[in-house]
């Protein structure tokens, strides 16, 4: 391949159109060379699936029928529910909970200046339309299954995680979704969906129990040394379950057949000392060489029983034979692979826990507690907090063949989401009946990105560059590809993630920190930036994020360059208050930005002495004590 090949003009085509490198060059024939200092952007074309009209009935009647049977508990368990939440109150929480962010002060004054009936079911319905719904449940994903930039050393993790941010754009239907991630084969750019086994790469027996944990609600790991202290699970039954993806392997030889036995890395690296006079044969282009021989596959593998094997129901080094930990055990079909199998099992209906357990998370989402806690934790004994709520949103689940966008907008139009929060702290050793859900604290995403909704016109404006630009680059065929091909998309890949990515990113930065939604940074973060110091997770483990404060917050929020970012002159909640037309209406534009509601007659006072006794100064301080307050970092 031609040196000139690789050229700005070349990744500008990419970047235009998910084109391989030969096809963009071809098409770049026929334009016109764009100027040296314009930095393409290349953007995704997003569409988020709508809510269907047709069912508004059937959503009040589902979510009716929630609340006689939350109700029944209050009862039978002589529970007080709270009052119903004010306006000011639910706007807040309804954008928070379902676009991840506080909504600007015109949407929020818009909603609560409203008379229509229908105002609430109607802000539902719309926030689930948002690109913030994609967003918000993207970074609740992203947590859960551990989503990183770097599955490994050599293996990208950009096509996964931006395959998951199109599942919640698409609303695909979750058992479709986990079945696609169980049963992938293949390169992580040519199936995207193989990133979830890619994730846990070399780890096949820790893969079991992670799949367990996050899909099924259960944790088996102590049984992988031993039988489980405290739930019934055996030793032989947790290698019974890990025997169906033992199989599985994550890299292809490089002998394969396919390169005629021959160590085709060694050949290439070898090559390219001829192409790259500065390299040495080490990792530089791994990449592009390991990279692309990483790839989900099956092959026979028998699973033993550990040499050490301490039980009198089989022996050391006994083969194992596949048996799924609940029953009904599964059907296996003409060229079934058992991975293939095991995944049909683990998305079925039948499967008494797989609805259960996103039933659950999902109600969590909106309360804040799950029906049954830990979520991660279910055993043959663990009850539901209220059992017939749990089957009724099971039969939900099932009826919605899996829509979480719809079954969320069913509970969302419940009184008891739409009650006020419980103020008290949540104690795990006491069972909780929802009388509303509990307050809790702003995820990290949420303060991130509530800021920027405070700060910038249009927070949805950046994307990161699209996965399929980075894939069309380390895409290569290793069994016919030369070594000059390899350096100059090697070459070319440097540009488009160093200085390319660098002067796109430019405008978008203050004080060193690109300003865009927590969904399009890159993942995970570095442990100095704001939103790890707010808890937001490293993705090394399951539901990493904590909520739990620290000295690092305080300084952040009294002194940290976003607190200042509020107070710039472009910042749109400066904009928006020096448009007002006097002292009152820029005292009522800080409070509904912030906290979505009018100051009270005290809190105007105060504000109003401020503003006397420091003039535009005093409208900062008014910004800063108002973003320091318990009531801007909780979802009440």
């Amino acid at each position: 391949m031609n040196r000139a090949l690789v050229s700005w003009a070349l990744i500008i085509a990419v970047c235009a159109g998910f084109a391989s490198p030969l096809e963009a060059q071809n098409r770049y024939k026929k334009k016109p060379a764009p100027k040296k200092e314009e930095t393409p952007v290349p953007m995704r074309s997003i569409r988020i699936a709508p809510v269907d009209d047709s069912q508004r009935l059937q959503v009040k009647r589902s979510a009716r029928r929630i609340d006689e049977l939350v109700e029944a508990n209050y009862r039978k368990h002589k529970v007080q529910p709270n009052e119903m939440t004010t306006d000011e109150q639910f706007v807040r929480r309804a954008y928070l909970d379902i676009t991840g962010t506080i909504p600007d002060y015109k949407r929020a004054r818009i909603f609560v200046r409203s008379r229509l009936d229908s105002k609430r079911e109607d802000l539902i319905d719309d926030l689930l339309e948002d690109p913030g719904y994609a967003s918000n449940m993207y970074n609740y994903f992203a947590d859960l299954l551990r989503v990183s930039d770097r599955l490994s050393n050599n293996v990208p993790g950009q096509p996964f995680a931006q395959w998951v941010r199109v599942c919640m754009e698409q609303n695909k239907p979750y058992d479709q979704m986990v079945y696609e991630m169980l049963s992938a084969e293949g390169r992580i750019w040519d199936n995207p969906a193989a990133g979830y086994i890619l994730r846990d790469s070399g780890m096949p027996l820790d893969a079991v129990n992670n799949t367990v944990r996050v899909f099924l609600g259960t944790q088996i790991g102590c049984a992988q040394c031993h039988n489980h202290p405290f739930d019934r699970w055996t030793q032989r039954e947790f290698y019974e379950m890990a025997a169906f993806t033992y199989g599985t392997q994550t890299r292809i030889s490089a002998r394969d057949k396919q390169f005629g036995g021959k160590n085709i890395i060694n050949v290439l690296r070898e090559e390219l000392k001829t192409v790259d006079e500065g390299y040495d044969g080490g990792g530089k282009y791994n990449r592009i060489l390991i990279g692309n021989l990483m790839q989900v596959n099956d092959q026979k593998r028998n699973l033993v029983l550990p040499h050490d094997y301490a039980y009198d129901d089989a022996k050391p080094k006994q083969k194992v034979d596949m048996k799924t930990i609940f029953d009904p055990q599964p059907v296996v079909k003409p060229g079934d692979t058992p991975r293939v199998v095991m995944a049909r099992w683990m998305t079925s209906r039948e499967n008494p826990r797989f609805t259960k357990t996103i039933v659950n998370r999902l109600w969590k989402r909106a309360f804040g507690v799950g029906l049954i806690e830990p979520v991660d934790d279910m055993r043959d004994d663990t009850v539901a907090s209220n059992p017939e709520l749990m089957d009724f949103l099971i039969s939900e689940m099932h009826r919605l063949n899996f829509d979480m966008k719809e079954f969320m907008r069913i509970v969302y139009n419940t009184k008891t989401y739409q009650r006020q929060s419980s103020p008290e702290e949540f104690d795990p050793s006491e069972t909780y009946h929802f009388p509303g859900p509990v307050l809790r604290r702003m995820t990290p995403e949420q303060v991130w990105d509530s800021f920027i909704t405070l700060a910038l016109d249009d927070p949805n404006k950046y994307q990161r560059e699209p996965a399929e630009l980075q894939a069309s680059l380390l895409k290569v065929d290793l069994a016919s590809v030369d070594a000059m091909e390899v350096y100059e998309r090697d070459k070319a890949l440097r540009q488009v993630t160093g200085k390319y990515r660098y002067a796109r990113e430019k405008k978008f930065k203050h004080q060193g920190l690109l300003l865009v939604r927590a969904s399009e940074l890159p993942q995970p973060l570095p442990p100095s930036h704001f939103l790890r110091q707010f808890g937001q997770s490293d993705r090394e483990t399951i539901e990493g994020n904590s909520d739990g404060g620290s000295v690092p917050q305080i300084l952040q929020m009294f002194n940290g360059p976003l607190t200042h970012l509020l107070l710039d002159k472009k910042s749109m909640l400066v904009v928006n208050v020096t448009n007002q037309k006097d002292l009152e209406d820029a005292v009522d534009t800080i409070f509904l930005s912030i906290l979505a509601r009018y100051p009270t007659e005290q809190e105007r006072a105060i504000a109003n002495a401020e503003y006397e006794a420091n003039r535009a100064a005093g409208l900062g301080n008014i910004v800063w004590a108002l973003v320091n307050t318990r009531e801007f970092l909780f979802v009440q």
